[in-house]
């Protein structure tokens, strides 16, 4: 019976003292359910990104359940809406790639042109630095936003691509040059090539 007693206290005091990190790691379900709102998606959004990015459970259940929350108007949600399009660009999520193009000419920031510098490195455009961290397989999507009307589409897709800087991405800029209707645009791509 002392046996018994004594061994009922030692495991009390093992669950007492176990470690928060480990009783407290809210699931990836939870996690996301939180990015989801603004008022505690800032704090969920960096406990996510301690995760690896390789962890499959994880990434299947952002490929699954990003995309749509992407697609969505982003003014509904801003902050919630940038941490999502964050993690898709952390994770390297391809199935947010469609996505991730609707709002890909879109400035998120408190100042919405950004410096010069900002700009080039697409910090004021949250879709279009996801493309980036997704890399080579967001080459062919990058390449057919070449091809729309819209200037800054045109521009952050260009960005993107020099930015991923592999040499398919390189052709892929390089091929759309002489089809390039605005001047300024192309005269930035030439020099960005090297041919100015």
């Amino acid at each position: 019976m002392a046996f018994h007693s004594h061994a009922i206290l030692m495991f009390s005091v093992l669950i007492l003292f176990e470690p928060q990190s480990v009783a407290q790691q809210p699931s990836v379900r939870d996690l996301f359910e939180q990015i989801r709102v603004e008022a505690t998606t800032k704090d969920a959004t960096e406990q996510f990104l301690k995760i690896r990015p390789d962890d499959a459970e994880a990434r299947k259940y952002l490929a699954v359940h990003l995309p749509p929350l992407i697609q969505e108007d982003p003014k509904e949600r801003p902050q919630a809406w940038m941490n999502e399009v964050r993690l898709a660009g952390a994770f390297k999520i391809t199935e947010a790639m469609a996505a991730l193009t609707k709002w890909i000419g879109l400035p998120m920031s408190d100042s919405p042109g950004g410096s010069l510098a900002e700009r080039t490195r697409l910090e004021p455009f949250p879709a279009g630095r996801a493309l980036v961290q997704i890399g080579e397989p967001a080459v062919p999507t990058l390449t057919a936003v070449l091809e729309r009307t819209d200037w800054r589409e045109r521009w952050v897709a260009y960005r993107a691509l020099d930015m991923i800087g592999t040499p398919s991405a390189i052709k892929a800029f390089r091929a759309h040059l002489d089809h390039e209707p605005d001047q300024t645009l192309k005269d930035e791509m030439r020099q960005a090539l090297g041919l100015s």
